[in-house]
């Protein structure tokens, strides 16, 4: 059992429902509801829940952060006050959620990172991903121990002169072939579909779908992208 979020999307309602509207869509999903012999009929539940997007805020629309129909939880799981900053929001209606800036903040870390590294490597060269000498490893561990693999990784030129460059390192990684791969616009759109999903969105026809991978991810952002103007959109913290 764990704490993770959900991203809740319900129908148009007015702010002071929006509690009960949550748990109308979250009840199917309840591990104590009565589901007869062998507990919840679905492969997803929690047992209890809070609205709560610490860390994972939304970002508000400009010039809309006293908006009443914004939602922020007062309160963490553990009953700890919360103050949340009027540019950040743990939801409301889509359209006064900023999913935009994010996104471009993202793509444009990714293409930084991208371009320092090609160009700090280029002076190098070419250099091998960690994996390739740990599959070395794992197919001959007797002759070519861990300690040799991390070895022969580290005194590649362009690895040794990265770690001794920790401001780069901290931009790309300690293994920067395997987090950039050598396709910035796969990159670009990996970073800009990584940044707003959380563990699970809850659709507004009564879905929860883990968002455990690449394709989850883009699903997550085109849905979000498609919900109507005035749908609400909400971080939820749940243990299950």
């Amino acid at each position: 059992m764990a704490k993770e979020r959900v991203t809740v999307c319900l129908p148009p309602c007015d702010p002071g429902d929006v509690v009960q509207a949550i748990t109308a869509a979250m009840a199917p999903f309840d591990y104590n509801r009565d589901a007869g012999v062998g507990g919840p009929d679905v492969e997803t539940w929690w047992d209890y829940w809070q609205i709560d997007g610490r860390g994972c805020e939304f970002l508000v629309v400009p010039g809309h952060e006293d908006d009443p129909r914004l939602v922020r939880g007062a309160e963490t799981l553990s009953g700890e006050p919360r103050d949340v900053p009027p540019s950040l929001c743990d939801g409301g209606p889509r359209a006064l959620l900023d999913l935009e800036t994010p996104r471009e903040q993202a793509a444009a870390e990714a293409r930084r990172a991208f371009e320092a590294w090609q160009g700090f490597a280029k002076a190098y060269p070419p250099v091998r991903s960690a994996s390739e000498f740990w599959a070395r490893h794992i197919a001959n561990p007797e002759n070519y121990p861990r300690a040799q693999a991390l070895e022969d990784f580290r005194t590649q030129p362009a690895i040794a002169a990265l770690l001794d460059n920790p401001e780069l390192e901290d931009l790309v990684g300690d293994d920067p072939v395997a987090n950039l791969g050598d396709d910035l616009d796969a990159l670009v759109r990996h970073a800009v579909d990584d940044v707003l999903p959380s563990n699970a969105l809850l659709t507004l026809d009564g879905r929860w779908l883990d968002v455990a991978n690449d394709e989850r991810r883009r699903y997550f952002n085109d849905y979000l992208d498609a919900l109507p103007a005035d749908a609400y959109v909400v971080r939820v913290l749940y243990h299950g």
